[in-house]
């Protein structure tokens, strides 16, 4: 019986204790005005940074950026660039590797991050064609000071040629004409 009047006394405490109304007064939190700036960093970047932005690498492809934002939140600040790799080569690609790097006002890597762009069969990225992908780089606080800026690589290994046969093989002859293959039918009827 003490056991059935704590089961039915919790959801009455329950109830009790959601029904009271909790007040909150606004105040002024220490990292508000540190939100704010970065804001209008953000807002900033995204004015100079907004568009397209197409980059070419000889021998290697090109690099479409469709959007590059600065996100995250003060003290975890991060670059997040949404792109397109297209092989514009005159060969297949095996592999392809894209970094966004962030640089200092010196043009120093800060922070960079390499997205490794490889078809999941085992086939190489024919020219012409596209491969999407997304980079996020922490930005480490190098956004808080002027004249920094951030790039992107791009480098690519094409399809190699076929290496012959040191010595060649001979193909031997009358392999053209094999017989068709045999079929058996009923093999279950055969071993009982």
């Amino acid at each position: 019986m003490e056991t059935r009047r704590i089961i039915l006394a919790i959801p009455l405490l329950l109830s009790v204790a959601c029904a009271t109304p909790v007040t909150v007064t606004p105040t002024d939190h220490a990292l508000k005005a540190e939100l704010q700036e970065f804001q209008s960093t953000q807002q900033v970047f995204r004015e100079q940074n907004s568009g397209v932005h197409k980059f070419d690498f000889e021998g290697h492809g090109r690099v479409t950026v469709r959007e590059i934002t600065l996100d995250g939140f003060p003290g975890s600040t991060y670059l997040k660039c949404r792109f397109h790799y297209q092989n514009r080569t005159k060969k297949p690609v095996v592999q392809s590797w894209v970094s966004l790097d962030v640089l200092d006002a010196e043009g120093r890597i800060v922070s960079t991050q390499s997205c490794h762009l490889i078809v999941p069969v085992p086939i190489p990225i024919a020219r012409g064609s596209y491969y999407s992908d997304e980079l996020r780089t922490p930005t480490y606080d190098a956004h808080m000071k002027e004249g920094w800026s951030w790039r992107i690589r791009c480098v690519s290994d094409l399809e190699a040629e076929e290496e012959p046969l040191n010595p060649p093989v001979k193909q031997p002859a009358g392999v053209q004409n094999l017989p068709p293959p045999v079929i058996i039918k009923d093999r279950s009827k055969r071993y009982r």
